[in-house]
């Protein structure tokens, strides 16, 4: 690949995405994906309270089902069928080896906290969280703080970053290095975004804005330099961190 394209002569373009170690990010992240498919199942929205309130407000969750949800009624499992999906063919795109090295993938979860540690910090400062208000069942918050996480990496980094970098790098030819930092930003100002309406459903506050937008922008940076599988266990811890000391 050219060093004009964004990355060093000969480096796969699933790499530069983000992209680095697809399978072992797969690893890593399906049994979050089924516990959250699982268990969510037995859950009715009502049991959604708290720390993240109703099963609703994964917004992304639900915009993605519901995009499935045209091509036929097994829809509600599109999300989960993406994620694994999109995955397999990063990783066939990379042409790295398909194999799993147990060590680095019980690594990834170490390293998704030690990452959410300073969003936590942040958070502090801010006097913010996921929320603040209590209440609801732990588990079935936890629950959704799981899919929270994987949902929302999956729709603001993953798609909507290799997107735009796919739109202006490669098609438009612009500097991948300031498509990438657009995109970061972009995905990042649209994600804080997505929580209030006409999409999402809480009141527009400027702080919580303001630090979902540079968390987001945290997350992109991960994104990028680690991976999907990265960004969204952290996301993850946080989320959890958050409803543990919130619920």
């Amino acid at each position: 690949m050219a060093r004009a394209q964004g990355g060093t002569r000969g480096e796969p373009a699933a790499r530069r995405r983000g992209l680095a170690h697809p399978l072992e990010s797969l690893v890593f992240l399906l049994p979050l994906i089924v516990l959250y498919e699982l268990a969510s199942l037995q859950f009715q929205p009502s049991d959604f309270g708290g720390a993240l309130d109703r099963q609703d407000r994964v917004v992304a969750f639900q915009l993605l089902r519901t995009f499935f949800e045209l091509f036929g009624p097994t829809g509600k499992w599109m999300p989960a069928v993406a994620v694994v999906a999109i995955l397999l063919g990063a990783q066939a795109a990379s042409h790295q080896p398909w194999r799993v090295r147990p060590r680095a993938v019980m690594l990834l979860y170490a390293e998704a906290v030690v990452w959410a540690v300073p969003v936590l910090l942040v958070s502090q400062v801010f006097k913010l969280a996921a929320s603040s208000e209590a209440g609801g069942q732990l588990w079935s918050n936890l629950v959704l703080a799981v899919g929270a996480g994987i949902y929302e990496e999956l729709v603001f980094r993953l798609v909507l970053i290799c997107v735009i970098v796919i739109i202006g790098a490669d098609l438009l030819r612009l500097p991948v290095f300031w498509t990438t930092v657009f995109g970061v930003l972009a995905s990042a100002v649209l994600f804080a975004a997505h929580h209030h309406p006409p999409v999402g459903s809480e009141p527009f506050a400027a702080p919580r804005f303001i630090f979902r937008t540079l968390a987001g922008i945290y997350l992109g940076v991960i994104f990028i330099w680690r991976g999907y599988g990265v960004a969204a266990g952290t996301h993850v811890a946080y989320n959890v961190v958050v409803v543990s000391l919130t619920v």
